[in-house]
């Protein structure tokens, strides 16, 4: 991957004005790894714009730089360079990603392992937690000092993307990178992990009650599902925002070994998250051969129908791989 990156600074030297993205609905890792790269790019005079059609979740606002995303982009707008983060297929782009002549050559850099390469150059390493320690190295090779931005964005990439080190793609590597940004680069992890905890609403608390309460667990007590409807939201008082983590509690119950929350998409279709121990199922490879992507402890898809036929087809598929 080194030598990719290298290439990949080579780019990033030789372009004046840069476009950082990532896929639509961003999350921690995509949104502080492009913080992190447009502290770098902007410490070495490039001209960056940061965007995104979706909105920075609420529990990540409070970073530098997050009130700089663009949600359209000028009419007359053209860049040298475009960085996508954290995107394994072009389609999660969306349809409003800008034209070639607009954007100009497009550097993808990922890690899940399940993926469609797109762009002039694709550079997916699965073994990495998160894309910002990718950020990390490519700062290394371009030989430019981290500035406390930069190392902000990076601890929020890995500290969620990991679930807080908690994760099956928490390694060495990603140990030492948080070690060095604490010890060397003046990150407060308290501090840091105190800002990224949700202020949670008491709409959202009555939302968990509800979906722990509805939880349904299918085949032999290894999946539990969670639905969530927009009547469901609403009879709560609450927000898709307040959807963030649920998740989790169905994959935390004993004997789980994946959970899924189905809900409608804003994109249309159905959208489905799934995540897994990594003991019995590869969300990744699941949700890839649905049309989707991701890690084998975490992964998403979009699917045509209702949420009824979208939760037949996400358990046929995990019966399957069950067998």
């Amino acid at each position: 991957m080194s030598d990719a990156l290298r290439v990949v600074a080579q780019k990033i030297t030789e372009a004046e004005k840069i476009l950082l993205t990532c896929h639509r609905g961003p999350d921690g890792d995509s949104v502080g790894s492009l913080i992190a790269l447009a502290s770098l790019l902007k410490e070495h005079g490039k001209t960056v714009v940061l965007y995104n059609p979706d909105l920075v979740p609420r529990y990540l606002k409070w970073l530098p730089h997050a009130k700089r995303f663009v949600q359209q982009l000028k009419k007359k707008a053209r860049f040298d360079l475009t960085i996508v983060v954290d995107c394994g297929d072009a389609k999660l782009l969306g349809d409003k990603f800008p034209e070639p002549e607009v954007t100009g050559e497009i550097v993808a850099l990922d890690h899940h392992g399940s993926g469609r390469p797109f762009g002039d150059i694709f550079i997916s390493e699965p073994s990495v937690a998160a894309v910002g320690v990718m950020i990390a190295q490519l700062a290394e090779i371009l030989e430019w000092p981290l500035t406390p931005e930069a190392a902000q964005g990076i601890y929020v990439s890995i500290v969620t993307d990991t679930g807080g080190f908690r994760y099956a793609n928490t390694n060495a590597q990603v140990l030492r990178l948080a070690a060095d940004l604490v010890e060397r680069n003046g990150v407060d992890p308290a501090s840091l992990g105190e800002r990224l905890s949700q202020d949670s609403s008491r709409a959202r608390y009555r939302l968990l009650s509800k979906v722990l309460g509805e939880m349904d667990v299918v085949l032999s007590g290894k999946v539990a599902f969670i639905t969530i409807t927009p009547e469901l939201l609403k009879s709560c008082g609450a927000s898709w925002e307040d959807t963030e983590g649920l998740i989790n509690y169905a994959r935390s119950l004993k004997g789980v070994s994946c959970g899924v929350l189905i809900s409608p998409s804003k994109y249309g279709g159905v959208r489905v998250s799934m995540r897994t121990r990594g003991d019995v199922f590869d969300a990744g490879k699941i949700c890839f051969s649905l049309g989707g992507g991701g890690h084998p402890g975490a992964a998403g898809c979009t699917l045509e129908g209702e949420l009824a036929d979208a939760r037949q087809t996400v358990e046929t598929a995990l019966a399957a791989a069950l067998q």
